[in-house]
């Protein structure tokens, strides 16, 4: 028997909704409920049967096309768990702030009592729950700082620091609030390299990249000559720079893009650069993404830069 007219508006219109993009003002995770009060027990087999929904979860159903989105699968797991489960770790900071980038897997928290069994995409831990959450995405989630020291805590160690880096770089938690949390834990792994690395922002450092830039990127005896976070007065003006070697007269700066993209933040760096210049300072730039993704050519670059300044550049 051919479907009506009306079913077929009522269960286009629910497929539409369902695999809109993020973020998105519907919920695009429906238990078996929800979708018959929509669209009838009729069409809910049509759409089942078509292909137009699938069940993602037990008696939950997305869009074939969202059904690998993290964001999806996230809310999905709400939903299955009737709100017992807290989607946590780097699922919930990618969910704060869809820039982090989304685990291969849907980290999630739910109560000692909670006997589910979660399909493989799933990694469930149970534990007691904190009574403060907060809403990101569709579900539930950890706190900013609560969901960054779970993924600190469920990360491999040769990651650690490249999750804690990135996550406070895009400031979706602060150093002081997290160092609080972490006071609060009783286990932390690791606790002593995550304190060495907070330790940084409580003794006067301004950012994660200059954090990671001093412990991570530009170490070793020949870089001990480095200075950090120095003022110096140019054209009348009181410049502070990100770090310095006086006696090869070069400044380093450490470019965020929060701060150092926009067209005013370059005709700013721009006029610093040259005044520095004009005053005797070589400036070499490094952003982020260098520092973190090839060190290796980070101190190369700075370590020539230097010996150039010094000694005359090398022969080619």
């Amino acid at each position: 028997m051919s479907r009506s007219p009306q079913l077929e508006r009522t269960t286009a219109a629910l497929a539409a909704r369902l695999r809109a993009p993020s973020p998105s003002l519907y919920p695009r995770a429906l238990v078996r409920g929800q979708v018959i009060v929509e669209v009838g027990r009729r069409g809910l087999a049509a759409m089942v049967r078509s292909g137009a929904i699938v069940p993602l979860l037990p008696g939950v159903y997305v869009s074939p096309e969202r059904a690998r989105d993290h964001d999806v699968r996230c809310e999905a797991v709400a939903v299955w768990s009737k709100g017992r489960a807290l989607i946590a770790g780097e699922s919930a900071l990618h969910l704060l702030d869809s820039r982090f980038p989304a685990p291969a897997r849907v980290r999630c928290i739910g109560p000692p009592t909670w006997n589910a069994r979660a399909p493989d995409w799933v990694h469930l831990s149970r534990k007691p729950l904190p009574s403060f959450t907060v809403w990101a995405g569709g579900a539930a989630c950890l706190t900013a700082e609560e969901a960054l020291l779970d993924a600190w805590a469920c990360a491999p160690r040769r990651r650690r620091k490249e999750v804690l880096y990135r996550a406070l770089w895009l400031r979706i938690a602060g150093p002081r609030r997290l160092i609080g949390a972490a006071a609060r834990r009783a286990r932390l792994p690791d606790r002593r390299a995550f304190d060495a690395i907070m330790a940084d922002f409580v003794t006067g450092a301004t950012s994660p990249t200059e954090v990671m830039a001093r412990r991570e990127v530009f170490t070793g005896e020949d870089l001990a000559e480095l200075e950090w976070q120095v003022g110096l007065v140019v054209e009348g003006r009181r410049r502070t720079a990100d770090a310095l070697h006086r006696r090869a007269r070069i400044v380093i700066e450490l470019d965020g893009a929060a701060f150092h993209s926009s067209r005013p933040a370059v005709d700013r760096d721009r006029e610093r650069d040259t005044e520095l210049a004009a005053a005797g300072w070589h400036t070499v730039r490094f952003s982020f993404r260098d520092l973190q993704r090839r060190p290796e050519w980070c101190r190369r670059m700075l370590r020539r830069t230097i010996a150039a300044r010094l000694h005359g550049p090398a022969d080619t």
